[in-house]
């Protein structure tokens, strides 16, 4: 049924145990120790038939199934030496695959029963996975394990010493301890922040300082290799420790499909294992798709006449499944569209609830879904029902023992890419996926305590507070739960009072303005006095502003606006050197005067029952006073790219992006970034009010009028469309077209640019209760498609 190894073969590549077999279709042929044995088909048809399938479809390998585990042998061997005290000091190794590659398979059972046949009742093998709390995890294991509550009790102490301080009190002298941390990833997908560093670090100090009879192996997915990055001792601790497990040979996948069968006195049609051979080479990931194609098969069979007689395991049949390629998505899909349509919902909403986006902020990777495992009570009465239909399809798997509640999981990462269905759920959630997920370890943290460090602020409550109100996310992804309800209003209580306290100190700091004009005047006007350089203190003149200042129009109004852009044109264009850049600014300070008192103007003649001076002027005027403005802007555009742009572009050239401080509020405006960069210069130029009292500080456009840190309302019409251009333009040059005021979809979550922490330039520019007056201004610039009616 199989071709038997040519004469040539690698000898290293023959090494096996003598539990291998090969199907062959006349002859018994027996090699030493070192070589396979061969079975014919008669043979095996003679031995007991056993009806359960030896295949375990998308379930991992556990250490009982060490008898069914087939083609590593070779992988194992080296393994192990590896890990000899006496051969060698290898404390810690990082085992490294594919997604599906058998990376947990080949240590759950291959290297735990070799090592509990070497050290028998003196093996103390301690298996968990990571999770949210890896300590606790731990602490777990132990009392899964001999240990008393009392023993284990330290695991849980989340702290640099805490492995070692476990091995040093209950291991025994003569005992060896196996550490098998499985899906390592976890550690960057699902543990908390603090848990991970501390986890971590006590795990790097555990292999420098600890026992030699400690050996400790982890498996991780080889695409999270880039989150070891910030963790330089854990990348020097598995240094030369880091073995991949790559795809078998096809001697070894022979195994891995016919010795099973064999087993259980079952044999495969010939040229069917030569058919599934070709069929999973270059599938990534094929391994857990074999065993659950090869398990379909077996039952499928099981279900015909005459099975128990034939004794074969036919190619019609597995054709029919679809093949390794095609036998898992054909068999969800047809489970899929027998349910009922509310039963659809709801198997959609279990899903995405044990999914998570893996995803790096600082080192910008893009995202990856990955298994999320979850308690067993964060579903309610309705899904339960379909929940056991899931996990009886074994697509879901329920763990449980006595020391933990139960939990639900994806029986394996492969269904995250190889049911199509899933894979687009998960496309068109992916943003309330992650933000859903990282709300609830946040909540975890925030419930022990109550501390209000721990609560939501900025742009993420006001992301949260939008996914709250989404129909979408309420009715596909189930809405948040009763604790995370609890956090959010405890979040959005605490916001509220922060911003009470805020406007009580804005109050003091500065008098009540009855009108915006008040504010935006009255510095420039100080400014422009403070020049020197024209004769403005005119007594009828220094009246005029006043009146204009509080809102009375005047004849000489439209003389005074010329003036000031004839005045600025003048300074503009003096060629003294030495008070050049003096002179433009007092120039850009009257273009902004104008500017901003114009739209000003102009919005007040949208507003109804105004007084009926201000009505005939506005109505009389409004050409003229446009055409002002445009003048006033393209000013403005003009000294800005002279005066302002050129330093943002050296910022942006240098790599100095900058960041946010911690902790700083929106009254400190510009101080609240990193000095110096490309963020707080970005924020200066749209933002920043001349200053009243250091006429040689840096201004702006000065768009935040009552200088409270947001853009509010007629705000957002002081930035001129070219300049919101033009410095997307900069940014979007030098972050490699990362960074932009939107991604296309959103003014919030930016993957793409990493180097602002995956927000928009909005966000890090603009608080986020200013985007909805920020949209419709650059809606007007036609920087982004306007509303779709």
């Amino acid at each position: 049924m199989s071709n038997i190894l040519p004469n040539d073969q690698d000898d290293s590549r023959q090494k096996q145990s003598l539990k291998d077999v090969y199907v062959v279709d006349s002859q018994n042929v027996t090699f030493n120790q070192t070589q396979i044995i061969q079975i014919s088909v008669e043979k095996i048809k003679t031995q007991k038939f056993i009806k359960t399938s030896p295949y375990k479809g998308l379930e991992k390998f556990e250490r009982e199934d060490q008898d069914r585990f087939f083609g590593r042998d070779q992988f194992l061997t080296q393994l192990a030496k590896e890990l000899e005290p006496e051969e060698t000091k290898t404390k810690l190794i990082l085992l490294l695959g594919a997604s599906g590659s058998g990376k947990s398979s080949v240590i759950r059972a291959g290297l735990l029963p070799k090592l509990q046949e070497k050290w028998g009742k003196k093996l103390v093998s301690l298996t968990f996975n990571p999770d949210q709390q890896p300590f606790e995890s731990l602490y777990s294991s132990l009392r899964g394990n001999k240990y008393k509550q009392a023993e284990a009790e330290i695991a849980r102490t989340c702290n640099s010493k805490t492995l070692t301080e476990v091995v040093t009190k209950l291991k025994q002298p003569e005992e060896h301890w196996f550490i098998f941390i499985d899906q390592f990833e976890e550690l960057f997908t699902s543990s908390l922040e603090d848990q991970r560093d501390h986890f971590i670090g006590s795990l790097v100090q555990l292999v420098e300082h600890g026992d030699s009879r400690v050996k400790i192996v982890a498996t991780m997915r080889a695409d999270f290799m880039n989150r070891l990055s910030p963790y330089p001792d854990l990348v020097k601790a598995t240094d030369k420790h880091r073995p991949m497990i790559t795809e078998m040979f096809q001697d070894e996948l022979r195994q891995v499909i016919e010795q099973p069968a064999a087993q259980h006195g079952v044999v495969f049609e010939t040229g069917l294992v030569e058919e599934i051979i070709k069929n999973v080479q270059g599938q990534a990931g094929y391994l857990p798709l074999l065993q659950y194609t090869l398990d379909l098969l077996w039952e499928t069979e099981l279900q015909t006449e005459g099975f128990n007689i034939s004794r074969t395991l036919n190619r019609t049949t597995y054709q029919k499944l679809g093949g390794v390629r095609g036998a898992l998505q054909e068999h969800i899909d047809k489970f899929y569209n027998s349910l009922f349509e509310p039963e659809k919902i709801t198997t959609q909403r279990i899903f995405l609830k044990l999914v998570d986006i893996g995803s790096d902020d600082e080192l910008g990777e893009a995202w990856i879904p990955v298994r999320r495992r979850t308690s067993r009570s964060e579903f309610g009465d309705k899904e339960q029902e379909v929940l056991s239909k899931l996990i009886d399809e074994k697509l879901l798997v329920s763990n449980s023992n006595q020391n933990q509640e139960s939990t639900i999981e994806l029986a394996h990462e492969i269904l995250l890419t190889s049911w199509t269905t899933l894979t687009d759920w998960i496309k068109d959630n992916r943003q309330a996926i992650a933000l859903r997920n990282r709300l609830s370890s946040d909540v975890s943290l925030w419930e022990s305590k109550k501390s209000d460090s721990d609560l939501w602020a900025g742009s993420k409550l006001e992301q949260i507070l939008e996914l709250q109100n989404n129909e979408t996310f309420n009715n596909i992804l189930g809405g948040f739960s009763e604790l995370s309800l609890q956090f959010i209003n405890a979040s959005v209580g605490l916001r509220d009072r922060q911003r009470q306290r805020e406007l009580e100190q804005e109050r003091k700091a500065r008098k009540a303005s009855q009108r915006v004009t008040v504010a935006l005047a009255t510095s420039i006007i100080i400014l422009i006095s403070a020049g020197g350089t024209i004769g403005w203190r005119e007594q009828q003149k220094k009246q005029e502003f006043e009146d204009l200042t509080l809102g009375i129009p005047t004849q000489n109004l439209i003389r005074i606006f010329q003036s000031l852009i004839n005045e600025g044109n003048r300074l503009k264009t003096n060629k003294d050197l030495a008070t050049k850049q003096n002179l433009q600014r007092e120039a850009f300070a009257r273009y902004l005067y104008v500017f901003q008192n114009i739209t000003q103007i102009q919005q007040e003649i949208n507003q109804e029952q105004r007084p009926e001076e201000q009505k005939q002027f506005f109505d009389s005027n409004q050409k003229e006073l446009q055409h002002l403005s445009q003048k006033s802007e393209d000013s403005l555009t003009e000294l800005t790219q002279i005066y302002h742009l050129p330093k943002l572009e050296e910022y942006l050239k240098k790599g100095r992006f900058g960041n946010f401080k911690s902790g700083s509020k929106l009254s400190e405006q510009e101080k609240r970034y990193e000095s110096n960069t490309a963020l707080q210069w970005t924020y200066i130029i749209l933002m920043k009010q001349p200053s009243s009292v250091d006429i040689n500080d840096d201004f702006g456009l000065g768009a935040d009028l009552n200088r409270n840190g947001v853009v509010e309302g007629i705000e957002a019409k002081m930035i001129p469309c070219a300049t919101f251009k033009k410095i997307e333009e900069l940014w979007r040059k030098y972050t490699n077209n990362k960074c932009a005021w939107t991604d296309g979809e959103s003014f919030f979550d930016d993957q793409d640019c990493d180097i602002l922490g995956n927000q928009t330039l909005t966000l890090s520019v603009f608080e986020a209760s200013s985007i909805g007056s920020i949209k419709p201004r650059l809606q007007a610039c036609e920087i982004i498609p306007p509303d779709p009616q």
